[in-house]
């Protein structure tokens, strides 16, 4: 149990700041305007050349792989709600890095989120 919550907690970290390198990625892509064939093949051909995009996308395959692993270790039930701690990891780095407000109440929904991980985490085990 202990190698699969310190998996996920790298791998939510990892996803966090993938998210983060993603978004700053399509701000310099700009917003989807046309979704015209030859429109969408080149806007989301400019996305994948941009070097956020691409890092966010290595950062993302990083939590894939430890959340693949963590599932040989440990059921889904268990492995599952902890990728839900990379929302505590996003909200904070989008605060710092892109400036973003984030309110009292959505930190509190994340609060709760977070409760329930470790209430889930405390069960252990391949509950």
């Amino acid at each position: 149990m202990l190698k699969a919550l310190i998996a996920m907690t790298i791998a939510a970290a990892a996803a966090a700041v993938g998210q983060i390198l993603l978004r700053q990625g399509m701000q310099q892509v700009g917003a989807l305007e046309r979704f015209a064939p030859g429109a969408l093949a080149g806007y989301f051909w400019t996305a994948l050349c941009n070097p956020y995009v691409i890092g966010g996308t290595v950062l993302n395959a990083v939590f894939y792989f430890l959340f693949l692993a963590s599932l040989s270790w440990v059921g889904v039930t268990v492995v599952l709600p902890l990728t839900a701690i990379e929302f505590a990891f996003a909200a904070a780095l989008a605060v710092v890095v892109l400036n973003e407000t984030v309110p009292a109440l959505r930190w509190a929904g994340i609060a709760l989120v977070i409760l329930g991980v470790i209430l889930i985490s405390m069960a252990g085990g391949d509950a």
